[in-house]
Formats: structure tokens, C-alpha cells, sequence
């Protein structure tokens, strides 16, 4: 397998694993050093992330659409967009966000060591609600 393809594997279990909730996959997914930064800047360590499925956190879908990747050396990103349809504390925050991942190989494995999401992703012609 190439390295291209590990590390889109491993994109789409995290996909998969943030889909069904799956916390306990996180360790194999997630490396100890991990930082996720969500939409509006909050930014959480391995535990809290996983943390988000036990606080009322559902996603009903999730994908990661148009995944490119680049490598230097040892460390992977990948830019991507990711859609969601979900709720969080029964309030709906689907959308679709700009998805950066970064990516470390740990010995034979790699592993996601920071995501950083922006957005939500706005269509043709719609303004920002900071300029509305």
C-alpha cells in the first residue's frame, strides 16, 4: 500500500469512528499529542474530543470529501472539506466545514495528530453573516 493510500485510510476510519461514535478506536486513530480545533476555534485534547460523543454529540453523517494529500518527510496533511449532518445537544450543526489534517507516521502506522476545521462553508453568493 502507499503511503497516499495509508493515510487516506486512516481519514477514512477516523471518518467512520466520528460517524458511529466509535471512541475506543480513537487511541489507534488519534495520536497522545492530538489537538482538534472545531469551526469556531475551540480547541481540544485527545480526551476531549472523544469526550464530545458522551456529551450529547450525534452525527447522523459524516464524510470527508476531496481529500488531497501532501507529505514531508514523516508528517502528512490533508485538505479536504467535511460534511456532517449533526446534532449536538439537540441542536443542528450540520454544514459542511474546510477540513485540514495533519498527519504523523509513528513507526510503521500513522496516526492524526491535529484536524482543524473551518466554516461553515458558504454557497456562491452568500455573504458571511458578519457582513450582512
Amino acid at each position: 500500500m502507499t503511503q497516499e493510500k495509508e493515510v487516506l485510510d486512516l481519514v477514512d476510519r477516523w471518518a467512520h469512528a466520528e460517524l458511529t461514535g466509535d471512541i475506543a478506536a480513537y487511541p489507534a486513530l488519534l495520536d497522545a499529542r492530538f489537538t482538534g480545533i472545531g469551526p469556531v476555534g475551540v480547541v481540544l485534547d485527545r480526551d476531549q474530543w472523544a469526550a464530545r460523543h458522551q456529551g450529547g454529540l450525534e452525527n447522523h453523517e459524516f464524510e470527508v470529501l476531496e481529500p488531497h494529500v501532501r507529505f514531508f518527510g514523516n508528517t502528512a496533511i490533508v485538505e479536504g472539506v467535511q460534511r456532517q449532518r449533526t446534532t449536538a445537544r439537540g441542536n443542528d450543526t450540520s454544514g459542511s466545514f474546510r477540513l485540514g489534517l495533519v498527519a504523523v507516521r509513528a513507526g510503521d502506522e500513522w496516526r492524526i495528530a491535529q484536524v482543524q476545521l473551518s466554516g461553515p462553508l458558504l454557497a456562491p453568493g452568500e455573504k458571511p453573516a458578519f457582513a450582512r
